[in-house]
């Protein structure tokens, strides 16, 4: 209500000023309340009512279970209680995003063809504007105000605490343990392991990076169907990786995670200092040098780049890689709202370095307070259309479980980070190092041209998965990408055709997703490979 009384302070009637005269102090106070209520109504009728839709949905259904609840689906939540009301709003609706969502990568595709060449405000932005202390001191003050905010937020709407593995797997018949590891420069990562306590002895060890904008309960999403619990109760030792910025990665030895040194990485530091760190752990406790590689989208970046620089130090630790739309090239990119931000993203990295010390803050309180109160308790389904729009039609994301999911969804990256990706865009074949700029890539690099990043290093048997609905990582992209890898690493490529590139976290079908992955695995433990 406070925005509508704040949004202009001249609408409706004056009021009279015989009311302010009159001798009668509730006959004055009628009178102003009776004003003020006309006002807001005739503010809010013609075009604001629909506004307050969630709110009248909250009330209907009895108010947000509490921040400790459990939701599970089928067991009369919050997210049922909804759909049943919404029944008939998503029989409407269905069709109407699946045409949205058809149409949206034709924009997409226009815009990702101007994206290489929108760069202009790169010679503006470099490392002395962006960690001068202006930045650092307008970052901090937001940071401040986010906080008093998220203070107010959550104590009317409460956040859930985050969903840690080690203390998940124990509800689920299985063994968690939790660890923290440093990485060469500094950062503190945890690292959680999963498996079932009943095993005489472990198939294999299989280590699982996070996603984009997620973290290492990314695989843990629908329960006892999910990733790593089948991995688990098949007698697979199941380690969860963390990269730095991700919710079980913002320690460091000595930098601050609301300093702009903290947040200045991206795909490149993920795969040269984050993995190795925590593949040569997990070796010191396992002793494996065939481990499994499991994961998603930037987990084949940071795999590549890890390869890149290091050759064989650490593939030597992997017998094979299970990849879900694994980002190389990403130049086919049609996602019109990513294409659009590619198109701006020198904006954004001005805005970030401005506010929020360069985090691309979806784990700031105050805004992790809107979404899982949006996404997980008022209308999950809302969310569902949105993740269609922006990565591609499909009806494989599994919306009832979001009250469970968006207590670690979405999680912050640095900016830099996301920006290294939509600096692809529009560009076909193209992997290179982060492009600062002339000035900054000089003095960085020592030349004024990024690097490419050597693909063909790759070596290790490879088995890439395409998610055919998927409007991100487009399936050409991860075939080109699977066809630079060494002779030896190409092992397998396969399109999954109904999911897209949110459907890895929380599938309906999760049989339809994980089990090409899982019998591919079987059958190299079995023949030995």
């Amino acid at each position: 209500m406070a925005w509508y009384l704040s949004r202009d302070t001249h609408y409706g009637t004056p009021l009279s000023h015989s009311a302010f005269s009159t001798e009668d102090p509730w006959a004055l106070l009628k009178v102003t309340v009776t004003s003020c209520c006309k006002r807001l109504v005739s503010r809010m009728l013609p075009c604001k009512l629909w506004a307050l839709v969630p709110l009248a949905l909250l009330v209907v259904i009895g108010g947000p279970p509490s921040a400790n609840s459990q939701v599970q689906p089928g067991s009369g939540s919050v997210v049922n209680a909804i759909g049943g009301i919404l029944d008939p709003v998503v029989s409407v609706l269905n069709p109407v995003v699946e045409v949205v969502a058809g149409l949206a990568p034709i924009p997409g595709a226009l815009l990702g063809t101007v994206a290489p060449y929108t760069a202009l405000l790169n010679p503006l932005l470099q490392s002395a504007l962006l960690q001068n202390n202006i930045t650092q001191f307008s970052s901090d003050i937001v940071t401040n105000l986010s906080a008093l905010v998220a203070l107010v937020a959550n104590a009317a709407l409460p956040v859930p605490p985050y969903l840690r593995p080690d203390q998940e797997a124990p509800k689920f018949g299985f063994v968690g343990e939790a660890y923290n590891v440093t990485t060469s420069d500094g950062y503190i990562l945890g690292v959680f392991r999963v498996r079932k306590g009943t095993c005489a002895s472990y198939r294999s060890v299989v280590v699982i990076p996070p996603g984009i904008l997620s973290n290492a309960a990314s695989f843990i999403y629908i329960k006892e169907n999910s990733l790593v619990y089948r991995l688990a109760r098949e007698c697979n030792d199941v380690w969860l990786f963390t990269f730095r910025g991700y919710i079980f990665g913002r320690g460091h030895t000595s930098l601050s995670d609301t300093s702009s040194e903290f947040w200045d990485f991206y795909a490149y530091h993920w795969g040269v200092y984050d993995l190795p760190a925590q593949i040569e752990f997990v070796y010191r406790k396992t002793n494996s040098t065939t481990m499994r590689y499991f994961g998603v989208d930037q987990s084949g970046t940071a795999l590549l780049f890890m390869n890149h620089v290091h050759g064989q130090r650490y593939q030597r630790f992997l017998a094979g890689t299970y990849l879900l739309a694994p980002i190389g090239y990403l130049g086919r990119l049609k996602s019109a709202v990513f294409d659009a931000m590619s198109v701006v993203r020198d904006g954004l990295t001005a805005a970030g370095a401005l506010t929020l010390h360069n985090e691309l803050a979806f784990m700031n309180p105050a805004i992790h307070s809107v979404l899982y109160n949006l996404c997980g308790r008022i209308s999950p389904i809302t969310c569902y259309y949105v993740f269609q729009i922006l990565g591609g039609n499909t009806r494989e994301i599994n919306y009832p479980y979001f009250p469970y999911a968006f207590a670690n969804l979405l999680d912050s990256t640095s900016i830099t980070g996301f920006n290294y990706f939509l600096q692809q865009v529009g560009r076909i074949k193209y992997m290179k190092y982060y492009d600062y700029g002339p000035a900054e890539n000089l003095r960085r690099y020592n030349r004024t041209t990024p690097e490419d990043v050597n693909i063909a290093a790759t070596t290790v048997p490879c088995n890439f998965y395409a998610l055919g609905s998927d409007s991100v990582t487009v399936p050409q992209d991860v075939l080109d990408t699977w066809n630079a890898l060494a002779p030896s690493a190409r092992a397998s490529y396969q399109v999954l055709e109904k999911y897209n590139g949110v459907s890895p976290f929380v599938p309906v079908d999760s049989e339809g997703l994980y089990g090409p992955m899982i019998r591919k695995l079987n059958a190299d433990l079995a023949r030995g490979a």
